[in-house]
């Protein structure tokens, strides 16, 4: 066992030094470029899966890898959503059709931004949106802040996202990032 988490240790450290383009490498926030632990590489890459198969599999290893780069603390629940709370807010934690506005940024994992609130939050019911926001929204409060990595099963799955002309705004199988801050819960 020790020589697999070490073998898995070495493996992952090669594919950090690696040529990776040089807009992954310039992706994330400067507020997340903090010196990589130990302890964070050894307990993500325990999670990771040799051979991956399936599309769930290729997802959860392409998040993975990429909270370990970015030095991400994430947490995973029981659908597959990854999660790292960045402040907790305040109140009861959000519910399954609570009306909520939110600011949030909303990007592809080399960092390119796909959607974003600019000027003015968004308000919806939480259960109408991607599955992957309408559990982690669940794990917020009012005031709340956090980054959700999204399995493409959450988010746009297989046919991915098309604008009216049929043109592809989230490709298929995607794995998004959010960046997302809830500002108030309303009145229904």
């Amino acid at each position: 066992m020790l020589q697999k988490i070490l073998f898995t240790f070495l493996t992952l450290s090669l594919f950090a030094c690696g040529d990776a383009p040089q807009e992954a490498q310039t992706a994330a926030p400067v507020e997340e470029k903090k010196e990589i632990t130990d302890d964070l590489v050894m307990r993500l890459s325990m999670e990771m899966i040799a051979n991956p198969t399936t599309q769930a599999e290729q997802d959860k290893n392409t998040i993975l890898n990429y909270a370990i780069d970015n030095n991400l603390e994430v947490q995973m629940t029981q659908k597959g959503l990854f999660f790292l709370i960045k402040k907790e807010g305040e109140g009861d934690l959000l519910k399954w059709g609570d009306k909520i506005s939110v600011n949030y940024k909303g990007q592809f994992l080399d960092g390119k931004i796909f959607d974003s609130t600019q000027s003015e939050p968004m308000t919806f019911y939480i259960g109408n949106m991607i599955d992957g926001w309408n559990e982690g929204l669940q794990l917020l409060r009012t005031g709340g802040k956090a980054i959700f990595l999204v399995p493409s099963a959450l988010a746009y799955g297989e046919e991915g996202l098309k604008d009216k002309k049929e043109r592809s705004i989230i490709p298929e199988n995607a794995v998004l990032r959010f960046d997302i801050e809830v500002l108030e819960k309303l009145k229904k």
